[in-house]
């Protein structure tokens, strides 16, 4: 696949228009002609054009979508069998694959961030990582898959006030024109984990603010209905409603008796209490 070739598929997977992705360095024309192998951009205006939409270099080698596609089934089936062995096996294939742009690619911190998550004795997350992580993350315009997979990673490892920013970018993903059903949910769920998050270091009103941003389809899906009846009662709960307390548990009861003990476990981490003195972080 020819490199324009290349980026049009990108910018589409993206929902990046010819406009947007254009912005101020060239004409929608002028890309489109370079998108469909009828002319050339300089390669001062094409590596403008992929830093400001933050598309990774290593998206350009022929085989890196399939790549990635299998990179996230692989992390998907690790996680849902608690396997760290397949995790370290990840983690060993991209520094093996990238050693220079591992700190910058999201598979990376998404395998850093799970390991230390899963395996808080053998992997410890140093801050830095977290911070990079962060930046990486807030700066993408449009995300896909693994960056949604990486925001949830992060909701729980940063303050408040961060809080803030990112419920602002996942506010942000939702409303991207022509965003496919599947993203939808993720924003959604997403925005749930933070009002979650918000109402464990104490910030019931931001949660509750946080929460009524949650947009329910018409028809839901059971377990993300559950996940915000969940969050909403566990909110009520810290305000002192006993009542609320005991839905929390009537909810995670329900899980397990869906077949859904892995989620349920899951809610169960989330709503643990929070350390008051956290492990030093390298």
């Amino acid at each position: 696949m020819q490199l324009g070739q290349r980026f049009k598929k990108l910018r589409r997977d993206r929902h990046i228009t010819l406009v947007q992705a254009a912005g101020t360095d060239c004409s929608p024309s002028a890309l489109s002609k370079f998108e469909n192998g009828k002319s050339q951009l300089s390669a001062e205006v094409f590596i403008s054009i992929i830093t400001r939409l933050h598309i990774d270099w290593a998206e350009f080698r022929p085989t890196h979508g399939p790549q990635q596609t299998l990179f996230i089934q692989h992390y998907h089936e690790a996680v849902e069998n608690h396997n760290i062995c397949q995790l370290m096996t990840l983690r060993a294939a991209l520094r093996e694959l990238d050693p220079q742009l591992q700190r910058y690619r999201t598979e990376y911190y998404i395998v850093e961030l799970t390991l230390g998550q899963e395996a808080p004795n053998l992997i410890v997350v140093a801050q830095s990582l977290v911070t990079a992580a962060l930046d990486y993350l807030v700066q993408i315009d449009y995300w896909n898959n693994a960056a949604f997979i990486l925001a949830a990673l992060l909701v729980t490892r940063v303050p408040v006030a961060v809080l803030d920013a990112m419920t602002t970018q996942v506010m942000y993903q939702r409303k991207l024109a022509n965003l496919p059903a599947e993203k939808i949910a993720r924003a959604d769920d997403l925005l749930v984990d933070i009002a979650l998050q918000r109402a464990r270091l104490g910030d019931l009103t931001g949660a509750r603010l946080t929460l009524a941003e949650y947009q329910p389809p018409v028809i839901p899906d059971l377990v993300a209905a559950a996940h915000y009846r969940f969050v909403d009662c566990y909110i009520r709960q810290q305000t002192g409603d006993q009542q609320a307390g005991g839905e929390v548990q009537q909810l995670l009861g329900f899980l397990t008796m869906i077949n859904a003990g892995a989620t349920a476990k899951r809610w169960r981490q989330q709503i643990a209490p929070i350390k008051k003195t956290p492990p030093q972080l390298e």
